[in-house]
């Protein structure tokens, strides 16, 4: 009977074929169930996740908030926004308007992070959302003109038309740029708030919200539905942010166009009549900053 050499053994034809490994079409298999049972997963988690982003823009949102009326408790005044290259610091304009309160941009800015020191800041300095965005923030630039101040009694000259005071920013401006040769009887606070003076229309710097980007103005709400007088509105641009300008929809990019009126409403889908919008807001109408600043004892 014929043997093999000793140096040569002869596996089982089965042993052999378990040998060669696994072929193209099965590991390409494999593959596709691999991607399909994590793409079940995601589309599971994907709506949770959104939502834990959404709750924490929020809470940054209301953080953000809470900061800006402490900074105006201590100092009489709103912050001015920051840039996105002032590194988290607030912007005033340039030479005497600044020193009088008005701030370089007023409704294009955002959250002034390190004026205020809150933290969430990106590598730019600013306040970011949870999607990696700088929070948005807005502040009411309306102008008071006055006549009879003395600014060596008051130290708030805001007399000349030419160069008016914009105390909701102003240094101590909420405390006495308004009032009359430092008698705060001579103008009250609720002349003050919300319309520093006796005027019509819509003072040009006041900040307002609406329910829609239809039948606006550049000033004011128009036809649209008014949700609020606002002294300051801090917000988020959501997942579309890399799109700015001009965000994913009509009513959208009303908050984008560098004027103090702005849009909300709940959450809509690209196939709504202003297309898609998902900002998350949040303002104090110039009333409650008003009352609280009475309260706190700082207004009289």
């Amino acid at each position: 009977m014929n043997h093999p050499p000793a140096d040569k053994v002869l596996l089982p034809a089965v042993f052999r074929l378990r040998q060669r490994g696994f072929s193209l079409i099965e590991i390409a298999l494999v593959l596709v169930i691999v991607g399909l049972a994590l793409g079940g997963i995601m589309a599971a988690l994907g709506p949770q996740l959104e939502n834990r982003k959404v709750g924490d823009t929020q809470e940054r949102i209301k953080q953000a908030s809470d900061a800006i009326m402490a900074f105006a408790m201590v100092n009489r005044r709103l912050p001015c926004p920051a840039t996105a290259v002032s590194a988290g610091l607030e912007v005033v304009s340039a030479g005497a308007a600044g020193t009088r309160g008005q701030c370089a941009n007023p409704n294009d800015g955002f959250v002034p992070a390190r004026t205020l020191g809150l933290g969430e800041q990106g590598p730019d300095g600013l306040m970011q959302d949870a999607w990696g965005f700088g929070l948005r923030y807005a502040v009411d630039q309306r102008a008071y003109i006055g006549a009879g101040h003395n600014p060596a009694v008051t130290k708030k000259d805001c007399s000349v038309a030419g160069a008016p005071c914009y105390p909701f920013t102003q240094v101590d401006g909420l405390k006495s740029a308004y009032y009359l040769d430092g008698v705060p009887a001579a103008v009250s606070a609720a002349e003050f708030f919300p319309s520093f003076v006796a005027t019509t229309g819509i003072p040009v710097g006041q900040l307002e919200v609406c329910t829609t980007v239809t039948g606006i103005t550049a000033t004011s709400c128009g036809t649209a539905v008014r949700l609020a007088q606002a002294g300051f509105v801090v917000w988020s641009t959501v997942r579309n942010g890399a799109e700015l300008p001009g965000g994913g929809g009509a009513d959208e990019s009303a908050n984008l166009d560098n004027d103090p009126v702005y849009v909300f409403h709940p959450r809509s889908e690209p196939g709504a009549a202003n297309g898609a919008f998902d900002d998350i807001f949040l303002w104090q109408p110039t009333s409650v900053i008003g009352s609280g600043l009475i309260k706190a004892g700082v207004l009289p």
